[in-house]
């Protein structure tokens, strides 16, 4: 099966980046069960192991699709403060072929609102390649948003997904701490934190 070969491959090179790493077998195993459900891909489960690696290896307890309020967490981790993550691909469906900045706008949105009070800390993970277009108010502290953008955020959610319970308190109070990029060639994960990434906003057009 073209799946596990993959995750297999992926797993063998990160046991010679960093050797046995206590706890990733487990992740593996849930993410590839996950996978047979139908749930997850093969470019998101691929994201996920490198990052739960990475985590592993600086020390952090990680947890893989960790069921909260409202949805399920991609990555939640612990090392003296608790961190949750979501993986984004960039992938956007053939229906939003000719809105595709727009949707992926709404889907940060809607990840941002609905996970980032979950943890101390929040990132979203995306392949090295991808610039994430997210919404430019959440680029900024939650206290320094007007609330006609934050009704303009919500509006953007509510385009592209049903989620009765993403409430415009949730876009108010949300926080991006920063944009970890993954090389799935080479395994290296970077953190940009999220001043630094404001700086790139003029590479994608805002809706």
């Amino acid at each position: 099966m073209d799946y596990v070969r993959d995750i297999t491959s992926v797993q063998k090179k990160i046991i010679e980046k960093y050797g046995s790493l206590y706890g990733l077998d487990d992740i593996v195993r849930k993410i590839i069960g996950l996978h047979r459900t139908g749930v997850l891909n093969i470019n998101h489960s691929v994201l996920e192991i490198i990052l739960a690696a990475h985590l592993l290896n600086q020390g952090f307890k990680v947890y893989a699709e960790v069921e909260v309020s409202g949805g399920i967490v991609d990555i939640y981790a612990i090392k003296g403060i608790d961190i949750s993550i979501e993986v984004e691909t960039g992938y956007v469906p053939p229906t939003n072929a000719i809105s595709a900045e727009e949707f992926l706008m709404g889907r940060l949105a809607l990840k941002t609102a609905r996970y980032s009070n979950v943890g101390h800390e929040f990132y979203i993970a995306v392949p090295s390649f991808y610039i994430p277009p997210i919404p430019e108010p959440l680029l900024i502290p939650p206290e320094e948003r007007k609330e006609e953008d934050i009704r303009k955020v919500m509006f953007l959610i509510r385009k592209y997904s049903k989620s009765p319970d993403v409430t415009l308190d949730d876009v108010k109070t949300s926080k991006i701490n920063g944009i970890i990029t993954i090389n799935t060639k080479t395994l290296d994960v970077k953190v940009i934190d999220i001043k630094n990434f404001s700086t790139l906003k003029h590479f994608y057009s805002q809706v």
